[in-house]
Parts: C-alpha cells; sequence; structure tokens
C-alpha cells in the first residue's frame, strides 16, 4: 500500500493558529506580546503573508501528487540527525558535515521557507541556472539584503537563503512547532512541542512526523536518493522516540555542552528573536519556558543515549567538536560506517584551522539571564556527573557560533 498523500495526512493545526491569533489580538494585557506599534506591524504583515504562503505551498503539495507522486516510494537511507541543546554546536557539527556533499543532502532556508514542494524547487532550481547564466544579478541582489536584514544576528548565528538551516521551521507550514514561541510568546500553547514524545498523542505525532518525512522523500527526489539525508534540529530531542519510529535506520549525533554555558547562551539569544517580532516587558523574555525546555531536553535524550540500541547514538562534546573538528569527524564516519573522500579530507583540515582560530563576538553573562549557577548546578545533577562536566566555575563566556 502507498505511503498517504499529504492531503490524506493533512494534519495542520488550524485550532492552534486560530488560539494564538485570538490571543495575540484580544488576550495581550500584562504578556510579552502586547500590542505596541512595532507588534502591530508585525502582525499586519506576517499573518496575511503567512495565509497567503501557506496556501502556495498547499496547491504545490497538491500537483506535486499529480506530477511526481513517485515521491511517496523514495527510501530515506540512514539519515543522520543532529540534536542537542540550542547553542552546543549543532550549527557547526552540521556545516562541516554538510561540506561532503557527495556523501550529505541538507535542506537550505530558501528550500525551507520558500520551495517544500517538488514543483517550488524545480521552479527555483530553473530560475537560480538561468540567474547564474546571467552573472547572478538576482542572488547577489538576496545576499546584500540579507546583509542588511541579518547583521544583528552574524554575531550570534550567521543566517542564509543559501546555506543549510534547521528542517524543524519545516512545521510552521502545518502551525506544529515549539519554535513559534518567537512569533507567539505564549508558553502554554506550545509547551506540550518541547516534550514532543511524552506530551503529545501517538496519532498526532505520527502525522507530524508523516508530514516531515513526505518534505524529506521530496528533497532526495529532487537533490540525490543516493545521498544520506543529513539535519539538525535542537527541536528534535525531545522527538528521539518518534524519528526512531519514523526512520528505524536512523543515526543520531547528541552534541554536549555544559549546561552553564547553554542556558544563558540560549536565553540571550531567544531574546533577541522576541526582541525582534515583540516589544517584551522583562529583559529575558519567556526564560523559564527556554530554561524548562533545555533542562528536559538533557535527561530525555540522556534517558534514549541508555536505550538505544546498536551504536545509532553518539554523544559528542562540544569542547571537542571545537578543539579537534577533524578529529572528530573522522570518529563519526567510523562509527556510521561512512567512507570519507580525499577531497572532503583536505577540505576538512582547512575548515579545522578556521574552527580552532575562531573568536565570537557573542558574549554572555550567567547571572544576567536571572539563573544562577548554583540553580543550574542542582536541576543538571546528574547530567553534571554523567558526563563529566565541571560544577565549580562560574561563566563570563564567548561562544562559537551555532
Amino acid at each position: 500500500m502507498p505511503p498517504p498523500t499529504p492531503l490524506q495526512t493533512m494534519v495542520f493545526n488550524f485550532r492552534l493558529l486560530l488560539r494564538l491569533v485570538y490571543k495575540s489580538l484580544f488576550c495581550t494585557r500584562g504578556t510579552n506580546a502586547r500590542l505596541t506599534p512595532k507588534r502591530l506591524t508585525v502582525m499586519l504583515f506576517l499573518y496575511p503573508a503567512y495565509v497567503l504562503l501557506e496556501t502556495v505551498h498547499w496547491l504545490c503539495f497538491l500537483l506535486d501528487d499529480i506530477f511526481f507522486s513517485e515521491y511517496r516510494s523514495v527510501d530515506v537511507k540512514a539519515p543522520v540527525f543532529i540534536v542537542g541543546a540550542p547553542r552546543s554546536g549543532t550549527t557547526l557539527l552540521h556545516r562541516l558535515l554538510a561540506g561532503d556533499e557527495d556523501t550529505f543532502t541538507s535542506m537550505k532556508m530558501w528550500e525551507i521557507f520558500f520551495a517544500p514542494s517538488i514543483v517550488q524547487k524545480k521552479v527555483c532550481i530553473a530560475l537560480g541556472s538561468l540567474d547564474n547564466k546571467l552573472g547572478n544579478p538576482v542572488k547577489n541582489r538576496i545576499k546584500s539584503l540579507e546583509k542588511r536584514c541579518f547583521d544583528h544576528l552574524a554575531h550570534m548565528h550567521h543566517t542564509s537563503l543559501f546555506q543549510p538551516e534547521e528542517d524543524e521551521l519545516l512545521l510552521f507550514h502545518i502551525f506544529s512547532t515549539s519554535l513559534l514561541f518567537v512569533v507567539f510568546p505564549f508558553a502554554d500553547e506550545l509547551g506540550h512541542f518541547t516534550r514532543f514524545d511524552e506530551s503529545l498523542p501517538a496519532a498526532c505525532r505520527k502525522r507530524i512526523m508523516a508530514f516531515y518525512k513526505q518534505c524529506v522523500q521530496r528533497h532526495l527526489f529532487v537533490f540525490g536518493r543516493h545521498k544520506r539525508f543529513l539535519s539538525k534540529n535542537p527541536s528534535f530531542t525531545p522527538k528521539l522516540q518518534s524519528l526512531a519510529e519514523t526512520f528505524p535506520d536512523a543515526n543520531i549525533i547528541w552534541l554536549l555542552r555544559t549546561p552553564l554555558e547553554v542556558v544563558p547562551s540560549a536565553v540571550n539569544l531567544s531574546a533577541h528573536f522576541q526582541n525582534v517580532y515583540t516589544t517584551p516587558r522583562e529583559p529575558y523574555p519567556l526564560s523559564t519556558f527556554v530554561y524548562t525546555s533545555i533542562r528536559h531536553w538533557y535527561h530525555y535524550a540522556a534517558s534514549r543515549l541508555a536505550e538505544w540500541k546498536g551504536g545509532r547514538i553518539r554523544a559528542v562534546y562540544y569542547t571537542r567538536l571545537t578543539r579537534h573538528p577533524d578529529h572528530t569527524l573522522h570518529d563519526l564516519y567510523t562509527t556510521f560506517g561512512i567512507e570519507m573522500n580525499r577531497q572532503f579530507q583536505a577540505m576538512l583540515q582547512f575548515e579545522a584551522k578556521k574552527v580552532r582560530r575562531y573568536k565570537s563576538r557573542h558574549s554572555y553573562c550567567l547571572e544576567d539571564t536571572g539563573f544562577s549557577h548554583d540553580r543550574i548546578v542542582s536541576d543538571f545533577r546528574d547530567i553534571f556527573s554523567r558526563f563529566g562536566f565541571a560544577a565549580g566555575e562560574s561563566f563570563t563566556t564567548m561562544d562559537y557560533k551555532n
């Protein structure tokens, strides 16, 4: 029996969309989503743009099933998923591995947001080919606009439409992701997504993961069925059981960094995004939401590490990755039975030197975020003990862009 089509597994969360829009309009008193001129401007632009864009996407999904229905039989062979707490080095590892284009393929931001369907991918590829023949005037213009729009993020997380990015963002197309908190800062409505495997009903989890898998199949259909799909998503950390059920031969890489560094960095980055879309009442809005999510993700991943058989989940320390990225990748290739070609080995040596020399401009102070050293050590006591993190340090630190 062929896999169900997207329309058969329609999982768009209309109820959540309506609740969050209602709250954004009528329940903002005392919240970080108060209706300031900036918030109103964001809503007047984003809401209609989102509805229009999603209408186009779902029409194109329908066209996929008419003209490219064979994508549903694409086998997603031994995909690799990078998980871990936010700010733990997942982006660094993802972009290093994505450099091996003979082995891996990942989704770039343009594809995630603007071309999730096969029809859209093929149109964008054709337009990109034409632009390339003309000397890339459109691409260069987009990069210029990116520099202006994303420059404020460059010291924390380099962002580009042409870079591999978190494909959890695909779930915006069905309004079913915890990342919605950036635009809709209502933790009570989104907390169940941060405990995905444990809080969502099985039928709901299966529908969401079925949609995600179909997006992966579409990607492979266009960009190479013979390649291994490579994905990185901190927000997939609470989905480990669902990943195992959806992709039985998946390999998981779990990035490990001391909570004393992860917590302030993640809270700091979250606050930065909140200030783009809202006018918060406090310097670190939704810090408790971020903290409790991170705490659960550490403990849940640790429990899965013990249960997952056959070495399919591998823990990688942030410190080793940043100090010895080349050795780390060689170990991962060996673990997952992948042969590293000479061209990528040479590129990896060059990139490893850049990583070791890099000094980030993203600075933060633990105490400023409202979470004390002692509280983090207490709440993550078993993580510090099990993974050998030092609990006797106080951090005012700078980290790699991840």
